[in-house]
């Protein structure tokens, strides 16, 4: 394969990456984003092909190469520099991929659904994604104040899992609990405790919040709420832990594998 080497951060191709790694009213708009490091790249690889890979030509690495090697697509070369400048990491993975954010389309939903209402740590996010991976809950619904789904940073903590979940973003949650034919439970503190909840097999979860739960406003068409019970020393834990904890139970009583 060809490598094209870019000298400058004037490239308009680069100056392109720098905007889509750093910008996601940008990412929007091209429908691309970032994917960071080989084990991403190798996640989307079995759904489609990049747009294109930029490496660090510092880097020399057999894994890198070998997949470099399969994939059909332009290749650009940049120095270690230009590389550590375009990626938000301490030290190259040497390489990354400019890939097309997939268009997803929800399918009729049972089992569990996963409401997210404005979870902004893309750490948290990603971390919550990966569990409905783990836990085949595979549709998530995440209101308009959500952090990006298609950030690098969410990509990360997710290791790419939402290239195989469905995922509807910037959505109107109360307009969406309206329109669903089943139990909409909310995991907030107060609530039922979850391990004396029976659970039903189609229902969906709402989660918030870090600092401020779940929007007053969302409560008022909810079928009622649930709380994990924890320490009295302890008034809450982390969302994505939370969430977590919600999912694996759900599989619990379900006996889902």
């Amino acid at each position: 394969m060809n490598e094209k080497l870019i000298e400058s951060k004037n490239n308009p191709f680069y100056r392109k990456l720098k905007k889509i790694y750093s910008s996601a009213s940008f990412r929007k708009n091209q429908n691309q984003t970032i994917l960071d490091g080989p084990h991403l790249i190798q996640s989307f690889f079995q759904h489609s092909i990049p747009e294109a890979i930029i490496k660090d030509s510092s880097i020399v690495s057999s894994e890198v190469e070998h997949l470099i090697s399969n994939l059909n697509c332009p290749c650009y070369s940049l120095s270690h520099e230009l590389f550590l400048h375009l990626s938000e990491l301490k030290s190259s993975t040497g390489i990354l991929a400019l890939v097309d954010i997939p268009k997803i389309k929800l399918s009729k939903s049972n089992g569990l659904i996963l409401l997210l209402d404005g979870i902004q740590e893309p750490g948290n996010l990603g971390s919550i994604l990966r569990t409905a991976k783990a836990t085949n809950t595979n549709f998530i619904i995440l209101s308009k104040t959500c952090a990006d789904l298609w950030s690098p940073k969410t990509l990360r903590g997710s290791q790419g899992v939402q290239f195989s979940l469905e995922c509807s973003v910037e959505q109107d949650l109360n307009k969406w609990i309206l329109n669903y034919e089943h139990d909409v439970m909310a995991l907030t503190p107060g609530g039922e405790s979850l391990f004396k909840k029976t659970l039903n097999a189609n229902m969906a979860i709402l989660v918030g919040n870090e600092g401020n739960g779940i929007s007053k406003n969302l409560f008022k068409n909810i079928t009622g709420t649930i709380s994990l019970p924890m320490h009295k020393e302890v008034e809450s834990i982390n969302v994505g832990a939370a969430a977590s904890a919600f999912m694996y139970e759900y599989c619990r009583q379900l006996s889902i594998e």
